[in-house]
């Protein structure tokens, strides 16, 4: 009998493997952060052939994620499974003359959605993260309307890396906040066993289907990065903190495509 899997752990059934393959399903709540860096830190992140923007433009996002696969019901039904927390930073520029974002860093606490990611590009590391929660009834907690205040930090390795606040104004209309709606570029690295040399190393990036977007509500922001000796996200701390947001998003990756050979 031989052994199945799309990822490990493999078995003779294939259930117990992490990852499904995809099509992967995203539905989730977003807090969301635009900010300016240093542009030369900005620049030093970013891959050979990707231009950054210059002025060091970036987004921080929080994201609470309920996701789904196509060929595993479990991934939905079981929240245990399929629901999690990420945060997440991107850099902004241009990638063979698209607009286009880069994750440097990026933290969740899913082992599902870490090797999901890897899989991906995304350089995923396991944090804590908390997010204000909207809530429809009562006073307990903030609904997504103006007036509300909704936060998030991120922890990992017990040292708290970032930790935001967006006070809501106003509902904004026809506009797509780049933390979210931006192209991401990826790296997809695999180190081999034996030698320099990494086994995989490409750029990358995912085909997106469904893409929607619910009501966008902005405000005044607040953003600070911390600093540790496992992380450099301190390298790209805010020097102007922007607007921020918060809203719904939902969409499907089928697949991804190669960009570039290389780092």
């Amino acid at each position: 009998m031989s052994l199945v899997g799309w990822t490990l752990p493999l078995s003779p059934t294939g259930r117990s493997q992490l990852v499904p393959p995809p099509p992967w399903r995203y539905s989730g709540e977003i807090i969301g952060v635009d900010f300016r860096a240093d542009p030369e830190r900005v620049a030093a992140y970013l891959p050979d052939g990707f231009e950054p923007a210059g002025d060091g433009s970036a987004s921080f996002v929080f994201a609470d994620w309920c996701s789904a696969a196509d060929v595993d019901p479990s991934v939905r039904d079981d929240p245990a499974r399929g629901q999690y927390k990420e945060a997440y930073l991107v850099l902004h520029g241009r990638f063979a003359g698209r607009r286009a974002g880069r994750v440097p860093f990026i933290w969740v606490d899913s082992d599902l959605s870490l090797v999901r990611g890897l899989i991906q590009g995304f350089p995923k590391k396991l944090g804590d993260i908390a997010m204000t929660r909207p809530v429809e009834l009562g006073v307990g907690g903030y609904r997504k309307e103006p007036g509300a205040r909704f936060s998030g930090h991120v922890s990992s390795a017990g040292r708290r890396l970032v930790t935001a606040a967006v006070d809501l104004e106003a509902t904004r209309s026809d506009w797509y906040p780049p933390g979210i709606a931006t192209p991401l570029i990826h790296t997809r690295l695999w180190p081999a066993l034996e030698g320099d040399e990494p086994a995989v190393a490409e750029l990358t990036r995912a085909r997106i289907e469904g893409f929607e977007m619910g009501e966008v509500l902005v405000g005044p922001a607040s953003l600070e990065f911390g600093a540790s000796e496992f992380d450099e996200i301190a390298d790209l701390a805010p020097a102007e903190v922007g607007d921020g947001y918060v809203c719904s998003v939902a969409f499907g990756v089928v697949g991804g495509e190669i960009v570039e050979a290389g780092r």
